[in-house]
């Protein structure tokens, strides 16, 4: 039976960020980050946020900033899920 990789989220001192299981960045400035992590979107929100490192095919994020604030989503929907509901 397979393993299956879980996520995980190392925060340190609201400054260093790193994550596994990142499948995709759908968008990034200095105020936001909006990753697809095993399907559902999170959003990381805080100042001065760089992404020091992203590998699509291991899926591991590195960033850097100050980071106030880390949501999750549910799984994203196909288009015309979302256009009509």
């Amino acid at each position: 039976m397979p393993e299956m990789e879980l996520e995980k989220l190392l925060l340190e001192g609201r400054r260093r960020l790193q994550m596994t299981a990142v499948e995709a960045v759908e968008g990034f400035s200095e105020q936001s980050l909006r990753l697809l992590v095993k399907g559902n979107k999170v959003l990381i929100t805080g100042r001065g946020i760089k992404i020091t490192a992203f590998n699509k095919q291991s899926g591991n994020l590195a960033a850097e900033g100050e980071f106030n604030e880390i949501k999750f989503g549910g799984e994203k929907q196909p288009i015309f899920k979302r256009i009509f509901k």
